[in-house]
């Protein structure tokens, strides 16, 4: 039993709950900053930072946000209408393309989350959208879904091609399963990827390629285009940059290299590097495209016209961009629309 001396000064709960009253008000009705409060105080600001903490936990601050629209502009019914897929366009205009790609995963992600299946297996690809969709994902309890690689599951000097980070981060944002692919993006040599293919411990996760629910898929911009953060094009020399450039390639996707007018095309690049197949990525009944930027227009605009995308979340600049290469003609008028 506690002393009489010490339930004399012990507060009372509800003295605490008015202490976490006051400082609550200081902070978000009176504008004063957390080092001001503590001098008012005499708490140190890591206290005045846990109470401000704690006063939400209790309920004592309550703060709410406006819930988004689900009112999409005209120009994602159009971009909708022309290609035969769903699309929902992210708020923001930056120019900056790396700004663009972040702010466009971050507001990818709860739509995102609310597309995907409740069971099966969802197929990931890597990239920097991705990363940061990844970051953002609300948590779910889908303890039914399998993520899987459909790239190459490691790369030691990109952090955002580390497909099996990308994916362990994915699961346990939704609460579900995760199979890791034991195998490097890009291999030296076809031989040695072939060969890579048939261990038992690489087939046990690219078995699941085939019947695949869903792949969410981020698109790369062209092989000369330096963006400002790291992407899979970083893995070519600059005579291997020129090669995809002079080959008309805009993009890649998944480990496929992509024309303005929606053609594969097949380079060493595709022969060695372990990836989903387009066959099986084009079985898949919905892949989420996940990109926005000005460097990533014409590449949107050839995954789009191949047809193995369902569903599309960019931004309104790039949107506009898509529209005005295809209406311009671009690189080839041939448009895949995507089929069930």
């Amino acid at each position: 039993m506690a002393r009489a001396s010490e339930r004399a000064t012990r507060p009372s709960p509800s003295a605490d709950r008015e202490v976490l009253r006051l400082v609550a008000e200081l902070y978000y009705a009176r504008e004063l900053r957390q080092p001001e409060i503590a001098e008012m105080t005499g708490f140190s600001v890591s206290k005045v930072s846990r109470i401000l903490a704690q006063a939400r936990e209790v309920g004592i601050v309550r703060i709410s946000i406006d819930p988004p629209t689900d009112e999409q502009p005209a120009l994602a019914r159009e971009l909708a209408d022309r290609f035969g897929i769903e699309v929902w366009l992210t708020p923001g205009h930056e120019a900056d393309p790396s700004a663009a790609a972040r702010l466009c995963g971050v507001a990818a992600a709860e739509r995102v989350a609310d597309w995907l299946p409740a069971s099966g297996s969802l197929g990931i690809a890597g990239g920097y959208t991705l990363d940061a969709l990844a970051s953002a994902l609300p948590r779910r309890g889908l303890v039914d879904l399998t993520v899987v690689p459909v790239v190459g599951g490691w790369d030691s000097r990109n952090r955002y091609l580390d497909v099996n980070e990308l994916a362990r981060r994915i699961a346990d944002r939704l609460g579900a399963q995760v199979h890791y692919l034991h195998a490097p993006g890009m291999l030296d040599d076809e031989e040695t990827k072939e060969a890579l293919l048939r261990d038992s411990a690489v087939a046990a996760t690219t078995r699941h390629w085939a019947s695949l629910d869903a792949a969410l898929v981020g698109v790369s911009g062209g092989p000369t285009i330096l963006p400002g953060y790291g992407t899979v094009m970083d893995r070519l020399d600059e005579s291997g940059r020129g090669r995809l450039r002079d080959l008309g390639v805009v993009g890649d996707v998944s480990g496929h290299l992509i024309r303005g007018d929606g053609t594969i095309i097949e380079d060493e690049w595709s022969r060695r590097t372990i990836a989903i197949s387009i066959d099986e990525l084009r079985r898949i009944p919905q892949v989420i495209a996940v990109a926005a930027g000005s460097n990533k227009q014409h590449s949107l605009l050839g995954a789009l016209r191949a047809g193995f995308v369902s569903r599309l979340v960019t931004d309104r600049q790039t949107a506009e961009g898509i529209l005005r290469l295809a209406s311009g003609g671009g690189a080839g008028a041939t448009t895949a629309h995507r089929t069930a």
